[in-house]
């Protein structure tokens, strides 16, 4: 499924579609330090955090992140949406909290997911 169809399915603003907009993702990886998200950080991965920093761009600079998933309806700042923009990454906030957007993400995900028999 692409970001910006898992945008439209999770009701997420879409501040910046970016390039990744039509990236298919393969996983989703939630939390709230950015070594974290840097350790899990891949091409077809949706990084999803209450940080609404630079900081989350640059990680998604450094390892070509197509996107980021701010929750509780976080509003990027203007630095973070010039930061997006320039690099290409699709930036969305979800008006969930983070379980009920991971929720709603592994939903839609595994919805799409082939059955293994």
């Amino acid at each position: 499924m692409t970001l910006a169809e898992l945008a439209a399915r999770i009701g997420a603003r879409v501040y910046t579609p970016g390039g990744g907009a039509a990236v298919d993702v393969g996983r989703v990886w939630a939390g709230d330090r950015i070594s974290d998200l840097l350790n899990e950080a891949v091409d077809n991965v949706l990084l999803v955090s209450n940080l609404a920093s630079t900081h989350l761009i640059r990680v998604a600079e450094l390892m070509d992140v197509p996107g980021i998933c701010l929750v509780a309806g976080r509003e990027p700042d203007a630095d973070m949406l010039s930061a997006a923009r320039a690099h290409g990454t699709l930036l969305m906030s979800s008006p969930y909290g983070l379980f009920e957007t991971c929720g709603r993400l592994y939903q839609c995900l595994s919805a799409e997911a082939p059955t293994v028999r």
